[in-house]
């Protein structure tokens, strides 16, 4: 009896021991209903990140040379509504949060129930980032970047690399980006300032303010085009390219230092100019249908 007695308790321990070992490793992906998180180590030398958000914001960030990729999420609501997909392989972390389908019409009066997804990754990242319903933003990284954003505001700032950008409906900004950029906005206002050897810039309604910074020297033929609204850009007194500025209905001043080639300008045909910027180099082609038009230097 002592002996069965002694092996009910030694079995008991052992099945509390492993209960609690896996509720410890549960702790690690999920605090509690409102609270998920996970940390993937990685070798912080070629670390790559696929996330995808639905209705919830996006929040990634560097944490300098740590070897580990951290999510966090964060809502007012219960994250049993949700269908949270993860994996690793390697050094690339796959990431994606969606709501549930549910039947029937939800309608969603309460502004306050939120969802945030946080990420902390090494500096050097490849990123492929998706939110469908939300605020993305992205800030001291360098790699190559693709980012689609179906309703909601970007921001981007001291990214370093590759940026590839679609978004949809919401704002862009981009601060301090050195690199290339192609960058597409169907309705919402662009306000972009970087160093950028090539530059593609497309927007359908909306505003548009652009820098090239100082020391910035386009290797590659780069585009501006604005279908509806009013176009900003400003560039260094240093720039050497072959500029094709077109504007249809809309004022157009532009006080760069030009040898000029080609102007035509007139009320029903808008205005057209073709011009050597200092000792000319790559095309660059600035075109507006609606809106007024500003080009000067820094």
């Amino acid at each position: 009896m002592s002996f069965l007695g002694n092996s009910s308790t030694g079995s008991a321990a052992l099945v509390a021991a492993v209960a609690l070992s896996f509720a410890s490793s549960a702790a690690l992906a999920q605090s509690s209903d409102k609270d998920w998180q996970k940390v993937y180590a990685v070798s912080g030398g070629s670390a790559s990140l696929t996330v995808e958000t639905g209705d919830s914001g996006l929040e990634i960030r560097s944490c300098g040379e740590c070897k580990e990729i951290r999510v966090h999420v964060v809502s007012t609501r219960n994250l049993s509504e949700y269908s949270i997909e993860e994996r690793q392989e390697g050094d690339h972390v796959s990431f994606r949060i969606d709501e549930k389908p549910r039947a029937g019409i939800r309608i969603q009066w309460n502004e306050s129930r939120r969802t945030k997804v946080t990420v902390e990754t090494p500096r050097k990242l490849n990123l492929d980032a998706r939110v469908a319903d939300g605020n993305l933003s992205a800030r001291d990284l360098t790699g190559s970047f693709q980012v689609h954003s179906g309703d909601g505001a970007v921001s981007l700032d001291d990214i370093q690399g590759d940026v590839y950008l679609v978004a949809s409906d919401g704002s862009i900004s981009l601060h301090n980006v050195v690199g290339t950029l192609d960058a597409r906005g169907s309705d919402g206002n662009m306000k972009i300032d970087g160093q950028f050897t090539m530059v593609r810039l497309e927007t359908s309604d909306g505003s548009l303010d652009f820098t090239l910074a100082p020391g910035s020297q386009l290797t590659a033929a780069s585009s501006i085009e604005s279908s509806d609204g009013r176009v900003s850009i400003r560039l260094p007194q240093t720039l050497s390219a072959d500029v094709d500025v077109a504007t249809g209905d809309g004022h157009l001043i532009c006080t760069l230092p030009l040898t000029m080639d080609h102007y035509n300008s007139g009320e029903s045909s808008g205005h057209h100019l073709h011009g050597h910027l200092n000792s000319g180099g790559v095309p660059f082609s600035i075109h507006a249908s609606d809106g007024n038009v500003s080009i000067t230097t820094l």
